[in-house]
C-alpha cells in the first residue's frame, strides 16, 4: 500500500478527484471545466492512470514528493460470477511519473481562470448574438404588422387612386425587403420606409416634387421610444382582436349550434348540428388557409 514513507506525515499539496473534475491546490478548489477534461486531461490519464477496467478515482500530491492514488478496477466475483467495480490502493512504482503528473494537473489548476475567462468571452458573444436575433425579430414583428396594418388598402371595397395605390405597393416591398436590405448592418442602423400617409402630409410639405422614397431621408430609423410605443400599439391592437376574435367565433358556434348550417357549393356541403363536428371542421379549414390552399 503506497500511501506516504514519511513518519512524520506530510500535508497533502495537491488532490485530483475525477468523478468531479475537481483540483485542489493548497486548499484552493476548482473544478476543471468540461471540454477542457476531455481535450486535455483525458489523454493524460490513459494508460498509466486511467483505463477502461482500471480507473483513476483519486490522486494526491504530497509535500514530501510522494503520492496516493485511488482506483477502481473492473473484476470478476468468482462467488457470484459476476463482475463488480472494487476499489483499491494503486502501488508507489512511478514516482517520477507521479511527479510529472503532479506538474501537469498544478499547470491545469493555474489554467483554469484563463480557460474560464476565455468561456466567458464566448458566452458573452453567444449571449450578445441572442440580443442581435431578439433584435432583428422585434424588426420583423413591426415590420410584419405595418404590413398587416395596410392590408385593406388592397380591399376591392376600398377607393384609392392609383397613383397612391402604387405608393402602398412600393412601401410594403420595401418593408418586406428590410431583412435582405440591411442583413450586413447592426440592428441600430436598419431603418423604415416612410408611409406613403407621412409622405403625403409631412414631407412633401417641403419637398413637393420629391418621388416616393427615392431619397435616404425618407427611411427612418426606429428609436427604442418608438419601439416601446409601437410594441404598446401592436399589444393593444392584438388584446382588440383577441377579444372581438373570441366573441366572434363563440356567436357562431352557438348560432350554428342551435340551427343547423348548411353551405352549398364547398367544403361545408354537409348539415352540421353537432359542435365538435362544426370546431373540427373550423380547424380544417383554418389549416388550409395557413398552408395556403384553397378551403
Amino acid at each position: 500500500m503506497g500511501i506516504v514513507a514519511d513518519a512524520n506525515v506530510p500535508n497533502i499539496v495537491l488532490q485530483l478527484v475525477l468523478a468531479d473534475r475537481q483540483i485542489v491546490y493548497r486548499g484552493v478548489v476548482k473544478v476543471v471545466p468540461d471540454q477542457y477534461w476531455k481535450d486535455e486531461v483525458v489523454p493524460k490519464l490513459y494508460p498509466l492512470w486511467d483505463t477502461e477496467k482500471d480507473r483513476l478515482v483519486e490522486f494526491s500530491y504530497y509535500d514530501n514528493a510522494t503520492y496516493h492514488c485511488t482506483r477502481r478496477k473492473h473484476v470478476k466475483n468468482f462467488r457470484t460470477g459476476q463482475y463488480e467495480w472494487k476499489d483499491y490502493e494503486m502501488e508507489q512504482n512511478e514516482v517520477a511519473a507521479a511527479t510529472t503528473f503532479y506538474e501537469f494537473i498544478k499547470d491545469v489548476f493555474f489554467n483554469i481562470e484563463s480557460i474560464e475567462r476565455e468561456e466567458f468571452q464566448d458566452e458573452m458573444g453567444r449571449m450578445y448574438g441572442e440580443v442581435r436575433t431578439e433584435s432583428w425579430l422585434s424588426i420583423r414583428l413591426a415590420r410584419n404588422f405595418l404590413l398587416a396594418e395596410t392590408d385593406y388598402i388592397f380591399c376591392s371595397d376600398v377607393t384609392i387612386s392609383d397613383e397612391k395605390k402604387a405608393m402602398y405597393q412600393t412601401y410594403r416591398q420595401k418593408l418586406r425587403e428590410l431583412p435582405s436590405t440591411f442583413a450586413d448592418v447592426e440592428v441600430s442602423a436598419v431603418k423604415f420606409p416612410m408611409s406613403p400617409e407621412a409622405f403625403e402630409a409631412v414631407y412633401k410639405v417641403n419637398h413637393p416634387d420629391a418621388v416616393y422614397l427615392e431619397h435616404e431621408d425618407q427611411w427612418l430609423s426606429l428609436s427604442s421610444f418608438f419601439f416601446t410605443q409601437f410594441r404598446d400599439k401592436m399589444a393593444r391592437y392584438l388584446c382588440v382582436r383577441d377579444l372581438t376574435d373570441k366573441i366572434y367565433t363563440e356567436a357562431f358556434i352557438a348560432a350554428a349550434k342551435s340551427t343547423p348550417v348548411k353551405m352549398q357549393g364547398t367544403a361545408w356541403d354537409v348539415e352540421h348540428d353537432n359542435l365538435d363536428s362544426i370546431k373540427s371542421q373550423l380547424d380544417t379549414l383554418l389549416e388550409k388557409l395557413d398552408n395556403g390552399e384553397t378551403p
